[in-house]
Formats: C-alpha cells, sequence, structure tokens
C-alpha cells in the first residue's frame, strides 16, 4: 500500500513538475514576445519623432516660401502707394514683409500669388495691380458704381533671390480710392513658392 502512495506521490510531482515546466516556458515565450513588441514600439516611436523633426527642421530651416496677408482697416491709397496689411495668417520663411508690405523671393523658382480686393458702396475705380520689380504684370480693377464690389486675380511668376512683389494703387482716372476693410478680412494678398529650382 505503502509502496502504491510512494509510487502515486512520485506520478503526481512529476506532473506537477511538467506542468510547472509548461508554464514557465511559455510564460518565457510570452515574455520574449513582448520584448519584442516592447523593441518595435520604441524603434517606431523614434523613426515617427526623426520624421516629425526633419518636418519641422525643414520648416525652421526655411526650404518653403508661403504667405497669406490680410488688410483689416478701410485704406485710401493715391497712386503709387502700395496696398497696406495689418496682419498674416501664414508667412512661412518670413519673406513678406508686413512693416514694407513687400514680399522679398528668397528661393528661386515658380511662384503662384493670389490678391482679392473689396471696394465700398462709393464711386471710387479702384486699380490694384500687382508689381515686380516695380513693373506692372496684372491688375484687379472695380468699376464706378454704388454698390460694393469685389474681385481677385491669380497669376504665376518666376522669381529670382532679391527680385520683390507687391500690390500698388493706379487708380483710374488719379485720386484716392476707397478700398473697404473690416474684421472679415476681405482683401488679401497670397503668394507661394510652387516649384523650387535647386
Amino acid at each position: 500500500m505503502f509502496g502504491v502512495l510512494f509510487s502515486s506521490h512520485k506520478i503526481y510531482c512529476a506532473n506537477v513538475n511538467m506542468r510547472f515546466l509548461f508554464c514557465f516556458r511559455r510564460f518565457s515565450v510570452n515574455f520574449q514576445v513582448f520584448q519584442m513588441l516592447n523593441t518595435f514600439c520604441a524603434i517606431s516611436v523614434l523613426i515617427f519623432s526623426h520624421n516629425i523633426y526633419s518636418a519641422h527642421s525643414d520648416l525652421c530651416s526655411c526650404k518653403y516660401s508661403a504667405f497669406t496677408a490680410v488688410a483689416t482697416a478701410i485704406q485710401l491709397p493715391n497712386n503709387g502707394d502700395v496696398i497696406a496689411f495689418q496682419e498674416t495668417i501664414t508667412n512661412v520663411g518670413d519673406d513678406f514683409d508686413l512693416s514694407t508690405n513687400i514680399f522679398t523671393c528668397r528661393l528661386s523658382g515658380l511662384y503662384v500669388f493670389s490678391w482679392s480686393i473689396r471696394k465700398g458702396g462709393d464711386t471710387t475705380q479702384p486699380d490694384i495691380e500687382l508689381q515686380k520689380n516695380g513693373v506692372r504684370v496684372a491688375s484687379v480693377y472695380l468699376l464706378n458704381q454704388q454698390d460694393p464690389e469685389q474681385n481677385s486675380n491669380t497669376i504665376t511668376l518666376e522669381l529670382q533671390p532679391t527680385d520683390q512683389v507687391k500690390l500698388v494703387a493706379n487708380n483710374y482716372g488719379g485720386g484716392a480710392s476707397r478700398i473697404y476693410n473690416d474684421d472679415r478680412r476681405y482683401t488679401t494678398f497670397t503668394g507661394y513658392v510652387l516649384y523650387r529650382e535647386e
């Protein structure tokens, strides 16, 4: 009887040891998988962080150029006056100078420029032209009428470093024109590099 009990005890202990060994191996495998997943996640985070840093570095190192300037105040420009803007929504590269209202090219390439002008309900005839280095390229003209009116234009320009682009009043018949603006930002000036020459 004792022999039977002893044999049963050995079988029970062997069974427990096998279960423990199986559980230990299973835990070991799961732990290894966990370590692999943890390492993979860490590498993924590093790669993602590097990509974000690289994109941020590109912006900070001024490899791009884009701006949108908006006017928030009514202005009465005379012929030859540069149209004034009070704020910039974007100014990547800081190529648009709010103090002079002039865009100065820093990167050679093909640029897109668009501008939108609004006049009040008056009889003035604003003719706002885009100039490259002081030479007219295109204009936005608002007719003589009593009702408010808004018009816009878009062009592409090839620019080289130090080239300057601005909006200038060239009013039909001379005299001042009235450009209406408020906090809704009707009058805007936008430019960005479409293709940059290396």
